[in-house]
């Protein structure tokens, strides 16, 4: 996440909740790592806040804490073990349960469990949906938000989006398409970030990731 000199103040922004513990941390033992590029900490005075100019999260599906600690000590000059030593290092972090990539990512950009988020995988039923193109005549369906979706699955960048037509569909919002964005529960330190005035960027695996751009889906 790249983002302007904003002040680190995120109390009742993101809604908090437990996090469940399982012994496969999913994330990178650096949860939160600023990045080398500028990053300004100081010491606080009173009445003060930190500020930091750039924020780097990565989130690495099946890195355990115990192979973080062993690259940093056998390749301490790879770029992983220098971002490591220059961030900062969550020792008593969990992954989520069940863990995934989908709960695993917004319980590190939300604070967030399954369930609180709404989301347990890529692939869920919903009672109060209505199945993708339908009338929502009907109520229950699967809610499938992984590649299938994309407008083209087979084209490397998804065929430049989500297709809405495969979504499923919300009976009490005029039966338009759920967008991944819309079906998260909570916020995320993404919108956080954006309504304070910074820039926010992601990368990943498939165009359903834009959850990550929080409610407001921009």
């Amino acid at each position: 996440m790249l983002g302007q000199q904003l002040p680190v103040r995120f109390e009742n922004a993101v809604a908090r909740f437990p996090m469940q513990k399982n012994d496969l941390i999913t994330m990178v033992g650096v949860a939160l790592l600023v990045s080398l590029s500028g990053a300004q900490i100081r010491t606080p005075q009173p009445g003060q806040r930190h500020s930091i100019a750039h924020v780097l999260l990565l989130s690495i599906d099946g890195m355990h804490a115990l192979d973080l600690a062993r690259l940093t000590k056998e390749r301490s000059d790879s770029a992983l073990a220098r971002l490591s030593a220059h961030g900062i290092t969550y020792t008593n972090a969990h992954t989520s349960f069940p863990s995934n990539s989908w709960p695993g990512l917004l319980s590190m950009v939300a604070g967030g469990s399954p369930n609180s988020t709404g989301v347990i995988f890529e692939n869920s039923y919903d009672r109060s949906l209505s199945p993708p193109a339908s009338d929502c005549a009907k109520t229950g369906t699967t809610v499938i938000f992984d590649s299938s979706i994309d407008r083209n699955p087979d084209a490397i960048d998804g065929g430049g989006g989500i297709d809405a037509e495969k979504l499923p569909r919300d009976p009490k919002n005029g039966c338009k398409p759920v967008f991944p964005h819309s079906f998260i529960r909570v916020n995320n330190i993404f919108e956080v970030i954006k309504q304070a005035g910074g820039r926010t960027a992601w990368c990943d695996k498939h165009p359903a990731y834009e959850f990550l751009n929080g409610p407001s889906g921009t």
